[in-house]
Parts: structure tokens; C-alpha cells; sequence
């Protein structure tokens, strides 16, 4: 029998054929993967843009002589402001301030455009699962920056069945004390449904990134949301844990600075 039959995997491992290798079971990546990625996704878009308006243009000018002039001037100003964006976002994730004029709902821009820079990513080599790991600690760095005080019982905790039993148990003990609702959660429908049932005001979800990025990607529209990556030393699925800390950290984001999840 092997690895990979001898557990209960998630629907995001089902590709998982038991083989423990660098990215797969620790895809820890700074902040700077994901940044990296999205400029120089707007390059090359720019670079495609370009490239359609100097095969187009002859044509264009046919209908006006002006045409081709009107639209590369357009483009420019769209491209710019897209540029702009990337830049305010990069300084404002390097200081972990407001150093830009925000745009409505960026953490939900930057959801919608990961499938696109996960594609440029394996091209270049880099694992998908670094890239959501990236985009993760960029998330919860915009999340941190706009949270907003809420109530406990309006806090949501998701955890996974495969996290250690006694780690599992902490959690659960501490979240209940403070009035915190706390679930443990087979996969992402489930979660979904409970989110749907309770309508926490925010959400902590312990997952692997391939969870975490499904899952922030289907709720951030509803609620804030802070993924905290888990460590996986014996693969996928199995005993898998977190460092308290940053859950801790997580939850005074919601709930103020003087809250503590763990004593």
C-alpha cells in the first residue's frame, strides 16, 4: 500500500502520488513571488497590447488617419493607471501602510487575477503552490491594513481535520473561551455551507495553500479573510500543524490588540 493510500486525502491532493519534495511539502514564499509575478504579468500584456495595435493600425487608418493615434493613446492611459496600481500596492506591502490611493476591493482584484499569474509562474518553473503561498501573505497584509473591530462571536475559525490532534484541541478550547466560533472542516464545501449558515463578519481559514486559495478566492467577496498556511512534515493530509503565534496574530487583527487567543 502506499503513502498516499494510507490516508484520507483532501480533493486538492487527489493528484498527490506520495512523493516528498522541496515546494510540495513546505511552500513557504515571501511576499515578493507574487509581487514579482504580477508586474511582470502587466509587461507583457503591455508588450501583447503593443504589438496588437502595430498590426492593427494600417487597418485603422483606413477609417480615420487619426484612429491608430487615438487608440495607442487610450491604451497608454490604461496601462499607466494599471502600473500605478502595482506600484502603490508594492510600496504599500513593503511599509505595511497606507502609502497609496486604494482601489475598491484589491484583495479582490488581486484573487482574480491568480489563475493568470499562476500560469506565468509554472512557466517560469516556480510551483504553483509558492506562487499561493505568496499571494496568501500578500492578502493577509491588505486584510491587515482594512480590518475592521468586530465582535468574537462574529469571528470564524476554520480548521482542517488533518491538523494535530493537540493542536486541534488548544485552538478549540481558547476560541470557545473568548465566545469565538471554531469549526473543524473536511474541505471547502463544507466550509462554505457553514459560512453560509453563520455569516461570520470575518474569517480565519488553516488550510494548505491549495485550500487556502480556493477558499479566500470564493469568500473574500463576503468577508475578510486571513489564510494561515500549515506545515506539513509528513505530507499532505497527515498531522499537519501551524505556529500558534500567527494564528494569534490573525485573530487580534479582528478583535483588537489587547485580545489573545493563546495565553
Amino acid at each position: 500500500m502506499s503513502e498516499t493510500d494510507k490516508r484520507h486525502l483532501g480533493n486538492e491532493w487527489k493528484d498527490w502520488t506520495g512523493e516528498f519534495r522541496d515546494g510540495l511539502m513546505d511552500a513557504a514564499a515571501g511576499k515578493r513571488i507574487f509581487i514579482g509575478l504580477l508586474g511582470l504579468g502587466f509587461f507583457f500584456l503591455g508588450a501583447i497590447g503593443f504589438i496588437i495595435w502595430y498590426l492593427i493600425s494600417p487597418r485603422l487608418s483606413q477609417f480615420h488617419p487619426m484612429l491608430p493615434n487615438g487608440l495607442a493613446a487610450i491604451f497608454m492611459i490604461v496601462w499607466i493607471i494599471c502600473l500605478l496600481w502595482v506600484v502603490s500596492l508594492v510600496f504599500t506591502l513593503i511599509g505595511n501602510g497606507h502609502l497609496f490611493v486604494r482601489i475598491k476591493d484589491t484583495e479582490i482584484c488581486i484573487t482574480a487575477l491568480l489563475p493568470a499569474i499562476q500560469r506565468l509562474g509554472r512557466r517560469l518553473g516556480i510551483a504553483p503552490d509558492r506562487i499561493s503561498h505568496s499571494f496568501v501573505r500578500v492578502s493577509n497584509t491588505l486584510i491587515s491594513l482594512t480590518a475592521k473591530p468586530i465582535m468574537p462571536d462574529q469571528l470564524m475559525i476554520l480548521l482542517p481535520r488533518c491538523l494535530k490532534k493537540n493542536l486541534r484541541e488548544t485552538i478549540v478550547s481558547n476560541a470557545k473561551r473568548l465566545s469565538i466560533m471554531v469549526f473543524t472542516v473536511p474541505g471547502g464545501e463544507l466550509a462554505r455551507k457553514l459560512i453560509q449558515e453563520n455569516h461570520p463578519k470575518a474569517i480565519i481559514g488553516v488550510a494548505c495553500e491549495r485550500d487556502l486559495f480556493s477558499g479566500i478566492r470564493d469568500v473574500i467577496r463576503h468577508a475578510p479573510v486571513i489564510g494561515i498556511p500549515n506545515k506539513r512534515p509528513e505530507g499532505p493530509c497527515k498531522n499537519t500543524s501551524i505556529d500558534l503565534k500567527d494564528l494569534d496574530q490573525a485573530v487580534r487583527t479582528f478583535l483588537g490588540p489587547n485580545v489573545r487567543l493563546i495565553s
